[in-house]
């Protein structure tokens, strides 16, 4: 026995998205997006929906739907479309947010596994306060450094006329600092905080390598003046390496393989100075295995006695030294 209400369910043909326009915008919405369906019908469709976030309300326009996206972190989502609210189209169309900072380029690119490397970002759209960078999944603060940047205020779908949302677009640069944390060896992706929440997706590779460790110098001494080339055996000795002699001021290394370096020993004090090896694109990280170069002063010929003797030698000659 069935009931007699007279009430009625309305079959419909799905509508599927078939193309959007604009591809792109901001993290903090606003940005009218155009919708192309499979019918001209657009009457069967009243919602779309940017990933999880929906329903929202469409309106006909042209062949299609606008919608206005919602704010929401950066990456792509899939945008469909539904008739009632609750059952949505198999879309395979994405729409990218956009972060309204960019990351351009980092200075080094890469840094030790045990962190403390200070990291130079540079970018556009960054905010000038509460600035963190994310190294992969590890999130630490930054400091506004400087830069040269103009940011205005822009409708972000200029073809809707009276529009009150703007959002920021800028030109220019801008520079952070940012101290490397603690990171396994690897490449990670290197971004910085947005004005709206969340983060860039520059997508900026940023490399962690081990540290370096040396097992011999040899020599293990020589002169002051700091004449010589020394050897220096370890492992992970990559990128542009320098060489610390003690309180000295670091000289370049020529690289041989990632387990040997060259370097010319530079003046030193007399005594012993602690050899470290800084890796990474600036030289920043230097290794700590303790092995040290002894400086000792230079013994220089002051006289010798006799001046003279037969061409086939053994004569013994006595040389006086400065030391």
């Amino acid at each position: 026995q069935f009931s007699s209400s007279g009430l009625v369910y309305e079959y419909a043909d799905e509508a599927r998205v078939v193309g959007i326009e604009p591809h792109e915008g901001p993290q903090d919405g606003g940005t009218m997006v155009r919708i192309a369906l499979s019918t001209v019908d657009t009457s069967v469709v009243s919602a779309c929906r940017f990933g999880t976030i929906g329903p929202l309300t469409s309106r006909a326009a042209g062949y299609g739907v606008e919608c206005a996206s919602p704010a929401r972190e950066g990456g792509p989502v899939i945008v469909s479309v539904s008739g009632n609210g609750e059952v949505w189209d198999v879309s395979e169309l994405g729409f990218v947010y956009m972060a309204s900072s960019t990351v351009l380029a980092v200075a080094p690119a890469s840094a030790s596994t045990v962190g403390g490397t200070a990291v130079r970002v540079f970018g556009a759209g960054v905010p000038r306060e509460n600035i963190f960078c994310r190294f992969g999944m590890e999130v630490v603060s930054g400091a506004y450094v400087g830069g040269d940047e103009l940011c205005v205020g822009q409708d972000p779908d200029d073809s809707t006329s009276g529009s009150l949302m703007t959002v920021d677009r800028c030109m220019g640069w801008v520079e952070v600092m940012c101290i490397a944390p603690l990171h396994a060896a690897g490449v990670v992706t290197l971004e910085v905080s947005a004005s709206e929440g969340g983060f860039s997706t520059s997508k900026v590779a940023f490399a962690y390598q081990p540290a370096a460790v040396i097992f011999s110098v040899h020599p293990a001494s020589g002169p002051t003046s700091g004449v010589g080339v020394v050897t220096v055996v370890g492992q992970h000795l990559l990128g542009d390496a320098l060489c610390g002699f003690g309180s000295s001021e670091p000289v370049s290394a020529h690289v041989v393989s990632s387990a040997m370096v060259k370097c010319e020993a530079p003046a030193h004090v007399p005594g012993v100075a602690g050899v470290e090896i800084g890796t990474g694109d600036e030289g920043q990280q230097f290794s700590s295995s303790g092995l040290v170069y002894e400086y000792a002063d230079e013994a220089r010929v002051v006289g010798i006695e006799p001046h003279e003797g037969p061409q086939d030698g053994g004569t013994m000659v006595r040389i006086a030294l400065s030391t």
